[in-house]
């Protein structure tokens, strides 16, 4: 638990959010941390799949954490604390319905990217030297996204599987691709 990072998230949620985590103090939040790493990190790396990554995540949280009995997708200090500090479901907490979480949150982490737009890139080796980088996806490049995460991030990580890691490899990539219907499937172990 980073008591910093969730001070942070606390301070935007009182200031946008009237007290609560919601779709503005997202916005707000993911924006200043995206700033926050160009002014202080050197190194600080956004592209694809942390370019999407950022946004999602700041998503999860409307979609998961809510009280399913709420529909005003508000995010309570108290429920975030039990969540993020605690590692809790707070008392008499209940679900939202599962069947239109994934539209959900695709629909939050679009609007949290429209709200401040960024172009995938990083800094070169100084703060504040952000460049963009026209190799990675971007929120227009779904199949990109697809073909990158699967030979930048699985294949370097498992370069040469066998057995039940490569027949199990190879099952996750399929659910992985069926997120993206309207892509060209890649194969890196075979079929």
């Amino acid at each position: 638990f980073n008591q910093t990072l969730f001070d942070q998230f606390d301070n935007f949620s009182n200031q946008f959010g009237d007290g609560n985590y919601n779709l503005t103090a997202a916005e707000e939040y993911r924006f200043f941390r995206i700033q926050q790493s160009i002014a202080e990190n050197p190194q600080f790396s956004f592209i694809s799949p942390r370019f999407f990554t950022a946004y999602f995540e700041s998503a999860f949280p409307l979609v998961f954490f809510v009280d399913g009995r709420q529909a005003d997708g508000q995010l309570s200090m108290e429920n975030a604390t039990s969540f993020f500090r605690n590692m809790q479901f707070p008392d008499d907490f209940h679900r939202a319905d599962g069947s239109k979480t994934a539209d959900l949150v695709n629909n939050a982490a679009t609007a949290i990217f429209s709200a401040h737009p960024m172009q995938p890139g990083g800094n070169n080796g100084t703060v504040n030297s952000y460049t963009f980088d026209p190799n990675s996806a971007n929120f227009t490049e779904g199949c990109k996204l697809y073909t990158d995460f699967v030979s930048n991030v699985v294949v370097p990580l498992y370069p040469t599987p066998q057995g039940a890691l490569k027949v199990n490899l190879n099952a996750n990539l399929g659910f992985l691709f069926s997120a993206f219907p309207n892509c060209t499937q890649v194969f890196p172990y075979g079929q």
